[in-house]
């Protein structure tokens, strides 16, 4: 083996290891932000029937007790951030969903040919959305848009989608380039880690 194709591996293998720690770390950060807002729920979900209780109401001590304001918005936001930050993980595992009925009895060729295809037109996606929010942002935060309960900044949650969007794309870009490799798949959700 040539000295450029193990130089050429060994970067590809190095920029594995960085995603991975990347990827699995905004992950786990979506994770905890879902987990949070279903903690939320629950206790607002909670708090809303405890105050719609007769004696519970009429209770002027008690009077904080009630649903979160602004609930609904919180799980908006949270629930868009959580997902924008599992694309990456998801994708570097190879864990979208895909249809291979067609594609698994053609030629090895072939099945080549559709990975490079396919994971050059999920980069470009990627880039056009990491492109698209980062405008969105700019607007969002030009007009100070705010939620309508909270005043929530609406362009904080555009940061969240252009952190997950550029790693989303730096892993289409690992997955194209890995696909020209020795590699027929480059991540599948059956790899070790």
């Amino acid at each position: 083996m040539s000295s450029l194709a193990t130089t050429s591996n060994a970067s590809i293998t190095c920029l594995r290891r960085g995603l991975e720690t990347a990827c699995r770390l905004a992950a786990i950060i979506g994770g905890l932000i879902v987990a949070a807002l279903s903690l939320m729920t629950v206790i607002s979900i909670a708090g809303r029937w405890i105050s719609s209780l007769p004696l519970i109401s009429d209770l002027s001590a008690l009077s904080w007790v009630g649903p979160i304001t602004g609930d609904y918005e919180l799980v908006e936001i949270g629930t868009a951030i959580a997902v924008f930050l599992f694309l990456p993980y998801c994708h570097l595992r190879g864990g979208h969903v895909t249809v291979d009925l067609l594609v698994m009895r053609a030629p090895l060729g072939v099945q080549r040919f559709l990975a490079v295809l396919t994971e050059a037109l999920f980069l470009v996606v990627s880039c056009l959305m990491t492109w698209r929010l980062y405008h969105g942002l700019l607007d969002k935060h030009r007009y100070m848009e705010t939620s309508m309960l909270l005043g929530i900044p609406l362009w904080w949650g555009y940061i969240a989608g252009i952190v997950g969007f550029t790693l989303l794309s730096l892993v289409c870009l690992y997955r194209l380039l890995s696909t020209f490799s020795n590699d027929t798949a480059p991540a599948t959700q059956g790899d070790a880690s």
